[in-house]
């Protein structure tokens, strides 16, 4: 059966680094997605302005979306970096919130409200407001507004989030005939690419130790970087799983019915 998927992330390349390969498997499968992206990402570069930089991350955007069969992106455009002072959690809620109710998904992915360690205000702050807005779009007295419009309440049933940390994991998805279109996504985000391993040189600097396959390294030729650093995770993940690559996420579905049915099984979407 063919479902609606709606990914919430803070930053272009987001969904590929930690979904790609799902996403790609999704559409593949007759899935539909659509993506949300809440920042302009006008501050990952040290070499392009503010202005030029909005203007390559719009087309990488919607060019990596195009490649894993994405059919709908929703750009919100706040300042990368400042989205919890320009949009908080609450107005940013409500705004998921209508995205909800107007695509009607079966499926919500996001950032987890609930990970360690997560460094970044803009993850944490769509974390929130997309686990909010998934946890309670169906309540009508959620945003009354909205209904009053004509948007009726939706309720989501399954939620996945990004877990960066292995503990939080529990499905898994094999990628394997997926891992090089999640590369070449990523290929896409090339303003993302270069600043990827520009940080990593800086990392390299500081610490005063020698990584050869970084060493004298041109940030502009970044795919081999790319390609071993997803292998390497990717790789992780499958081989512990039992899949030559494989992505992990933290997967709710619908609440304690699962548990309650007793002697029945959910079909898997991927």
């Amino acid at each position: 059966m063919s479902k609606r998927v709606l990914v919430f992330a803070a930053h272009g390349d987001d969904m590929e680094f930690t979904a790609g390969g799902t996403i790609a498997k999704f559409t593949d499968r007759g899935h539909r997605v659509a993506l949300v992206v809440a920042t302009d990402n006008d501050k990952g570069s040290f070499e392009l302005s503010a202005d030029e930089l909005r203007a390559a991350r719009d087309k990488e955007i919607h060019a990596a979306a195009e490649l894993l069969g994405v059919d709908k992106v929703v750009c919100l455009g706040y300042s990368d970096g400042e989205l919890r002072e320009q949009c908080p959690v609450p107005e940013l809620r409500g705004k998921f919130m209508r995205i909800i109710r107007e695509l009607k998904p079966d499926i919500t992915m996001t950032w987890d409200p609930f990970s360690p360690y997560e460094g970044h205000p803009d993850h944490r702050t769509v974390a929130a407001a997309a686990n909010e807005a998934a946890s309670f779009s169906h309540f009508p007295l959620y945003h009354p507004d909205q209904i009053e419009e004509g948007l009726e309440p939706h309720f989501v049933g399954e939620q996945w989030y990004f877990a960066k940390s292995p503990r939080d994991q529990n499905k898994f998805v094999d990628i394997t005939d997926y891992v090089d279109r999640k590369i070449e996504a990523l290929y896409l985000h090339e303003s993302q690419m270069v600043l990827t391993v520009q940080d990593l040189l800086y990392a390299l600097e500081a610490s005063g130790l020698s990584v050869p396959a970084l060493d004298g390294l041109d940030p502009h030729d970044y795919k081999a970087v790319i390609n071993a650093q997803i292998r390497a995770v990717t790789g992780a993940v499958g081989r512990a799983n039992g899949f030559e690559y494989a992505e992990g996420f933290r997967r709710e579905r619908f609440g304690p019915i699962p548990r309650l049915a007793k002697d029945q099984e959910l079909e898997e979407d991927v």
